[in-house]
């Protein structure tokens, strides 16, 4: 089975509005290729009124970006942002990493004249091509928006279970983990799988190479967002069935998706990086050995 590829255009010489103009457009039951981007040209396709373009961000470490969910397992791994806890699937439980994200945190990027808001993906698996394992499939993603903060339950039906590939069918829904899963606690404004089973293939070694650049940047419409304080995230990576061959599962190293903004997280303090302490450590000890010879 062949699947359609984005067009290939050189960044340097190429505006973004030009670029999207020129993009793939990718149907359920396909995958758009994002693997073929490499260091002087980005990859870019549509589905769902949504834009996902390769995409290098410097640098991408704590203090640096907005982080708000990072999800980590081998074989395929799943999860949401929330302050609550425990975790529902395979999110990270550090505060830093997985937490509720305000819209006012989520960047604006004019495109073509109409406004989007920019969500940013790190994945971070094998650099050795042997096996395919520096490939990784984002088989779903959902927006969810709402006025209600660190929801906790992610599931499909009225008695709030959650099958093993529901996030495939487009059924999934985030509520507040009362007994009634009718309630609007949420409302989903994008769903990758709504029209059918869609996926994003991603190459490690294509942006970055690493844990400290973004790799893929993710478009949607500013709209959909209105009236909504909180902005909730469900991703999925690898083959939950276990039998597409096309889908690249996770190697166990994490996937973060985090946000640019001058609008800093709620209630998380930044870590500093360890050189950074070092440096500090440094900088501390020549003030005070310049105090002792003044003295």
């Amino acid at each position: 089975m062949a699947f359609p590829v984005g067009r290939a255009i050189p960044v340097a010489v190429v505006s973004v509005a030009m670029l999207f103009a020129a993009s793939g457009t990718a149907s359920a039951g396909t995958v758009c290729d994002l693997s073929t981007a490499t260091a002087n040209t980005d990859v870019s396709c549509t589905y769902g009124g949504a834009w996902f373009q390769t995409n290098e961000q410097h640098p991408t470490g704590t203090g640096f970006i907005d982080s708000f969910l990072r999800v980590q397992q081998k074989g395929w791994e799943q999860g949401y942002n929330t302050n609550a806890r425990p975790v529902q699937f395979d999110e990270k439980t550090d505060p830093n990493f997985t937490r509720n994200l305000t819209l006012a945190e989520v960047g604006k990027k004019d495109i073509g004249g109409v406004m989007y808001r920019e969500f940013f993906l790190d994945v971070n698996e094998p650099g050795a091509t042997n096996g395919q394992k520096n490939l990784i499939t984002l088989d779903q993603l959902e927006i969810f928006v709402s006025n209600t903060a660190s929801l906790n339950k992610y599931a499909t039906g009225s008695n709030c279970q959650l099958q093993a590939n529901d996030a495939n069918t487009a059924a999934g829904k985030l509520t507040d983990g009362s007994a009634n899963c009718a309630d609007n606690d949420s409302t989903k404004i994008f769903d990758l799988d709504a029209g059918g089973d869609a996926d994003i293939k991603l190459d490690y070694l294509v942006k970055g190479s690493g844990s400290g650049s973004s790799d893929m940047a993710f478009y949607l419409r500013d709209s959909l967002f209105t009236g909504y304080n909180y902005v909730y995230l469900f991703s999925q990576f690898g083959d939950i069935t276990g039998n597409n061959a096309y889908k690249f599962e996770s190697q166990a190293g994490f996937e973060e998706w985090f946000t640019k903004s001058s609008i800093p997280p709620v209630n998380i303090q930044a870590v500093p990086e360890p050189t950074t302490l070092l440096l500090l450590g440094s900088g501390l000890a020549v003030a005070a050995l310049r105090r002792r010879r003044r003295a």
